[in-house]
Parts: C-alpha cells; structure tokens; sequence
C-alpha cells in the first residue's frame, strides 16, 4: 500500500478544504454499475447523487474518501435513517478497479463502521451486487437463494457480514406478444377483485386526496414485506414525506406512475405499484409493489401489476423492457411476476452484522455462512 494513501471525510459540497468529492462518487459508482449491469440503465445523474448526499431530511449520509497523491481511489458511504428509533444504518464501500487488492476496501469499512458508532447504530447493513458468474455460491442464512462466491462476497464474509437476504433481478420484455398476455391476465384479476376494490392510476405528484394513503403504503413496505433475517426499522412516512421523495424523483429526471387498488367500502388506498423512466431510457424499472396483509387474497397484486404496466406501455411507446428486484423468499410476487413473463437475470445480497459498540470499539455477533452451494 502506497505510504502517500490518506482516508478523509467526504466533502458533500466546494468548500475552503478543497472541491466537491461527488463528481469521483458518481464515477466510481456508475463504473460498477455498468460492469454488474452491462449496460448504463443503472447510472447516476449528477443531480440523483447531488441531492442524495445533501438532502438531509429524511436520512443523513456520510462519507469517507481514500486518494493517493490528489487522486480518489475510493470511498466509503454510510447512511442513517432518521425515522424514529431506528437502529441501523446502510454502509457501500467502492474501490476503482485498478486499485483493488491493496487493502483499501477493508479500511474504507473500517471507517464507514466508526461513523457507525459515532452515530449509535448497532446494526450494519450492506447491499451487494454481483454480475453472472460461474462460481461456487454462497447461501443466504435464510435458505433462500444464493450470491456468486466473487470476490465481493469473499469480502463481506471476511469482514464479519452475513447474507441475511437475496434478492432476484428480472426482465419483462414489452413486445405484442408478451402485452396481450398481460391483458389475459389482468382479466382474471378483475374479477377477482369484483365490485369491493377499483383500480386507479395516476402520474406524479401523487393527488393530495391520495397522499396520507400513499404514505401509509410506503410505511408498511417495512413491516409488511418479507425481510428474512434483515433487521428493518420502521419506516416514518407522511403526505410531506411523500411529496418530496416524488419530488427528488422528478428533479433527478424520472417520470413515475402509480396504480393503486382503492377498497371501495372504506375509501383507502389498499396495494400500489410504481413504475419509474428517466427521460429517453428504454427501460423502466419497477419500484414498490405492496399488497396491504388485510387485504390480500383478492389477486390485487396482480391487478395493480398489470394494469399499470399497460398504461405504463400507453404512456411510454418506447419502452422496451421493465426490470424488477424481489426477495427470493417473496414466492406470492415472484409468482405474479413469472406468470407475467418476468424472467430472471442475476441476483443480489443484502448483508448484515450485528455489533456491540464501546467507543470506537466493535466486536462482530454473527458471521458469514460457511455453506457452499423490496417489492412485495
């Protein structure tokens, strides 16, 4: 390791000590995205990453920088939800490629979890994304699916994170064929829901009238969807909450629309599905998909499903495919998307480590499976 190598706080903004880090933020991170993804569907805007790191009112992020001799080699996010209570924090380590396997990684996580404990969060959770491989594969402690055993799972093992969690990306591709079944589909699904729930759509912002339900769906996305052995803090959600997340959307040049199942008798918003495009893009991607627990076996999550994936195709001509996240254990939604036509492409991982925290001390209480091998 070069002696010039320093680690620094993430300077968010220009200011006396030097310029703004997120421009090498951006780089690094899209740089990834394109080697996991094969593609630049998954980069970000200068404007997503600037608001990301300077809006602060619903989580407050903090970073870390390595550069050696004025050039960034790498850096270390962490952040801290805000909602009341919670306990964890969510930490990504990135390292430019041609500076790897020079132990940069394990001190930028070093720090990232010192944050951690300046902050009081005992639970530290990492998302990971890795790019087909054949590889031995590494399980997730809930029994439901596996990650490549790459050298981004070697590493989150070797630093004490176990993978609680794994979810499956999945591809719809929009063609003639694959629309008319989404049509024979939604019909069944109509009937299902019968006279009790209507289903409704609309284009961001969300309609005041809608908001407090909106809200009350996103806060349950915490509770109601499957988690595994991730730990989830409750998420605090208001119509404000609402409208500025639909907001930094927009500013980071998403076009977002939203079906949503009303249940006629009481009035309420009861299961949503967002879908999302930014500017000329070919791909959508699915966001949010809940079904209300008390409400489900009605065949809403279908419903809303198809019905606004058509008008997603009515609104958007040129889109040729959506891309979706679901966790594997999730079989009732990873049903609805396999009857659809979704098809599965690679996989994710999310990792956690429980810690003790004395100072600046950390003692880890769970480590990675030696095994070998949201939506909602």
């Amino acid at each position: 390791m070069s002696e010039t190598l320093t680690l620094r706080p993430l300077r968010r903004a220009d200011g006396p000590d030097g310029p703004s880090d997120l421009d090498a933020v951006r780089e690094l991170r899209n740089a990834d995205m394109r080697v996991v993804h094969g593609s630049h569907d998954y980069d970000s805007s200068a404007e997503e990453i600037r608001i990301a790191w300077t809006d602060d009112e619903d989580a407050r992020q903090r970073g870390v920088i390595a550069e050696d001799g004025g050039r960034v080699l790498g850096f270390a996010a962490v952040v801290v939800p805000l909602d009341a209570g919670a306990a964890s924090v969510s930490l990504n380590v990135r390292v430019r490629a041609d500076a790897r396997r020079r132990g940069i990684g394990g001190l930028l996580l070093a720090a990232a979890e010192q944050i951690a404990a300046d902050e009081g969060r005992s639970v530290l959770q990492c998302w990971t994304e890795h790019p087909p491989a054949d590889l031995a594969r590494e399980p997730a402690i809930s029994g439901w699916g596996s990650v490549p055993r790459d050298a981004t799972t070697m590493f989150a093992r070797d630093q004490g994170y176990a993978l609680e969690q794994v979810y499956r990306k999945s591809r719809f591709t929009i063609d003639a064929q694959s629309l008319a079944e989404v049509e024979r589909l939604a019909g069944p699904a109509r009937a299902a829901a019968g006279d009790a729930y209507v289903y409704e759509w609309w284009e961001t912002p969300t309609p005041p009238e809608n908001a407090d339900d909106i809200a009350e769906l996103h806060a349950r996305m915490s509770t109601d969807a499957p988690s595994a052995g991730v730990e989830e803090d409750a998420s605090d959600w208001d119509a404000a909450r609402v409208a500025r997340w639909e907001e930094m959307s927009r500013t980071s040049g998403y076009r977002k629309i939203i079906g949503a199942a009303r249940h006629v008798a009481s009035g309420r918003l009861v299961a949503f599905n967002e879908l999302s495009v930014r500017g000329e893009e070919t791909t959508a991607h699915q966001n949010d998909t809940l079904v209300l627990r008390e409400h489900r076996g009605h065949r809403l999550g279908m419903l809303v499903k198809c019905e606004t994936l058509l008008r997603l195709h009515d609104l958007f001509p040129a889109v040729t495919r959506i891309e979706t996240y679901n966790a594997e254990e999730n079989r009732p939604m990873l049903d609805i998307n396999e009857e659809m036509g979704f098809a599965p492409l690679q996989y994710s991982g999310m990792w956690q480590k429980r810690v003790a925290s004395d100072g600046s001390e950390f003692v880890s209480t769970r480590v990675g499976s030696e095994v070998v091998g949201p939506e909602a």
